[in-house]
């Protein structure tokens, strides 16, 4: 149903070199890359692209491919002036990125890479709903899992639909771990994702699934709609 592929930044000797502009960008991405003064979000932003270039080339989709987004901020693929029928969603955190894309053509994705890492409380009071905030408080020891994974998966629904963190994140609630969809091939894992009735109404026909991959520093949270 769909693919994925990590990657490193000991990847990009480009940016250990200095090299703001690395040579494997197409001219589009060139003019965006040099835009981008602070050295932190270019470098994630190049991990992004190069995670994303890496992936849609192994799947098949060729190489010499520009990586954009469009005004809602999802990525989208074009190559030789075409833009390429396929969904597929980035993230990154420290020098990890992380690319993954459909391979059916009635599945779009959305996903996210969190780190498992001690948060603030105010996280927790001002983004979870009430039923999340107590699995939190009864995770003990695994508090700081239990709020990468709700929080990853919060994300990963709403660059599946498009909206990004404008959007209240309580009326996506993330319950306990349930079956993994068909297709969904590896180890990953399902998880219950409730949508506010104006969300479901937003997907209709559509159904979404969601599932994670405990990594152990990391979690990957995929959403998928599928139909």
């Amino acid at each position: 149903m769909f693919r994925h592929l990590l990657v490193h930044a000991s990847e990009l000797p480009e940016l250990a070199e200095g090299q703001v502009v690395p040579s494997w960008l197409s001219p589009e991405e060139k003019d965006i890359v040099a835009s981008l003064t602070f050295p932190q979000r270019r470098h994630k932003w190049l991990l992004g692209r190069m995670a994303a270039k890496r992936l849609l080339t192994e799947m098949g989709w060729g190489a010499d491919l520009t990586i954009l987004n469009d005004e809602a901020g999802v990525p989208y693929a074009m190559k030789a002036g075409e833009r390429l029928p396929v969904s597929f969603s980035l993230s990154h955190r420290g020098d990890w990125g992380l690319a993954v894309a459909a391979v059916r053509a009635d599945v779009a994705v959305g996903a996210d890479l969190e780190t498992v890492e001690a948060r603030e409380p105010a996280l927790v009071r001002q983004f979870f709903s009430e039923e999340e905030a107590r699995r939190v408080e009864a995770a003990g020891d695994a508090r700081n899992a239990a709020v990468a994974r709700i929080w990853s998966a919060k994300e990963a629904v709403l660059k599946v639909l498009g909206i990004g963190l404008r959007h209240d994140t309580r009326d996506i609630v993330v319950g306990e771990e349930t079956a993994v969809p068909a297709g969904v091939r590896g180890e990953w894992r399902g998880l219950e994702a409730r949508l506010a009735p104006t969300l479901v109404e937003r997907i209709a026909p559509q159904r979404m699934a969601l599932v994670f991959r405990d990594l152990g520093a990391h979690v990957i949270t995929v959403a998928l709609l599928i139909g």
